[in-house]
């Protein structure tokens, strides 16, 4: 049987507005992602998946409930004691607008290297110019571009700066909170190859967070669905697209485009 990874349990975030009145981001969502498994969370903005996606991270505090990664209660764990423990690098994020996560005034190389610099052994920060090219290298960014600041990069080239950051210290999970959604289609096929041929190389779990569920559909092994913070429904991806058991999730799933498929009104007349 696979190893867990990755569980979380109950996990609850709310967020204060004032006056005794919060706002829940997430209620109550539970869920285990497996040693090597690539887990899609999707649903509408607003759904609470992204807010899911940094308490994983440990970008957020969750407000109850419990994560654990690879044995390990991240929840007792206070901000500073994380950021030195093994968890933080084997936990990395990919941000949904590359452009926004990266330091304007860096190069992509110190970008890049910045892990290494933070949390890295002695012999990682000796060889950081070799482990910063090959983390570029595998993400399919030239070696050329690494003496590039952000704003000299095309969107596709700064996605890959933020994967080979997120790489260049071999994690065991990568967070991708819509990685591919400032890209337009040919970009996103080649983002999601470099991601899938990582995962081979690189024996990595993925959380994918989005809102495409024909993306979703090709990459991962489950799916979560999640509808005003609360998980609605969990399964395999054959499964889950072929007799979806909630309404929520057949409306999104009748609402994917099909090649063929012709546009009709709310009356269901063509064009």
């Amino acid at each position: 049987m696979t190893e867990t990874l990755l569980e979380a349990a109950a996990i609850v975030k709310d967020f204060p507005l004032g006056r005794g009145r919060h706002l829940r981001a997430v209620d109550h969502v539970s869920f285990k992602l497996k040693r090597g498994e690539v887990l899609g969370v999707v649903g509408e903005s607003g759904s609470g998946k992204s807010t899911l996606a940094r308490i994983v991270a440990r970008l957020l505090p969750q407000t109850e409930g419990t994560v654990w990664f690879d044995k390990a209660n991240l929840a007792s764990y206070s901000g500073a004691r994380f950021a030195r423990a093994k968890a933080r690098r084997d936990i990395q994020m990919v941000f949904q607008d590359p452009l926004a996560s990266l330091n304007p005034r860096w190069r992509a190389a110190k970008i890049i290297g910045d892990p290494i610099r933070r949390l890295g052994t002695p012999d990682e920060k000796s060889n950081e110019e070799k482990l910063v090219a090959e983390a570029a290298e595998r993400s399919g960014l030239p070696v050329s571009l690494l003496n590039s600041f952000p704003h000299q990069l095309s969107g596709g080239q700064r996605a890959r700066v933020d994967l080979a950051r997120a790489i260049v210290m071999r994690p065991k999970l990568l967070i991708l909170d819509e990685p591919t959604s400032a890209l337009d289609a040919s970009l996103q096929a080649h983002v999601i190859q470099t991601l899938m041929k990582l995962r081979a190389d690189l024996d990595l779990s993925y959380v994918f967070v989005t809102h495409d569920l024909n993306l979703i559909r090709l990459i991962s092994d489950r799916i979560l669905v999640m509808q005003k913070g609360k998980l609605v429904e969990e399964g395999d991806v054959d499964s889950l697209f072929a007799a979806p058991k909630e309404a929520y999730t057949r409306e999104l799933v009748a609402a994917i485009p099909r090649l063929g498929q012709r546009r009709v009104d709310r009356a269901g007349r063509a064009p």
